[in-house]
């Protein structure tokens, strides 16, 4: 018994060594991305025609992973030569002009200018208020939010055809029906209800 266990360490040794060296790498193909290069993609990947293809896993695509424009990443081994990297990266959602937010509040790093011009502005004083503002953007999406303003009484928020002033997120949620039907003009969120005016 001692023997065959030594015999099978032996072997696993052995195919581990030969694992180092045969078989390579041929090709890298990358998908999914807009904002990162391939280039880009391989290096944070760590991946490159010649690596061991048995040693292409996705703990080896942990800095790709930790990159804040990747949401997640998939890697897909093809024998015997072609390593698939599908990248998943996250969308710029929010800007202050400054800094540039993805939906989950995740910073984007090098938004360029002309797409950050294209974004909701988000602006406002008083303690931060971003992740109510990313739920509202959300929440707000199909009605074309422009310009995003909070202080501490609440959130004024510029549509497509609407200006809203909301004390919360949770508050246009709780009053989301009577907002649909009030859209137009100058739309206000109270706790009892919603109120109107035409400006």
């Amino acid at each position: 018994m001692r023997g065959l266990l030594i015999a099978l360490l032996v072997v696993a040794a052995a195919a581990l060594v030969t694992s180092r060296f045969v078989p390579k790498v041929a090709r890298v193909d990358v998908s999914g991305t807009q904002h990162l290069t391939q280039a880009q993609v391989l290096e944070l990947a760590n991946v490159a025609p010649g690596d061991p293809f048995l040693w292409v896993t996705s703990y080896r695509l942990r800095h790709l992973m930790h990159d804040p424009w990747v949401r997640k990443v998939r890697v897909i081994r093809h024998w015997p030569d072609l390593v698939s990297i599908l990248v998943w990266e996250r969308q710029p959602a929010l800007t202050d002009g400054t800094t540039t937010w993805a939906e989950d509040g995740t910073v984007l790093p090098g938004v360029p200018g002309s797409v950050a011009a294209g974004l909701p502005h988000l602006e406002g004083w008083g303690a931060p208020r971003l992740d109510e503002a990313l739920k509202l953007l959300r929440l707000l999406h199909a009605y074309g939010p422009k310009v995003i303003s909070y202080s501490p009484e609440g959130f004024e928020i510029q549509l497509t055809g609407t200006s809203l002033f909301t004390p919360s997120a949770e508050a246009l949620q709780q009053q989301w029906a009577a907002f649909e039907s009030h859209r137009g003009g100058r739309v206000a969120v109270y706790p009892w209800g919603v109120s109107k005016a035409h400006e």
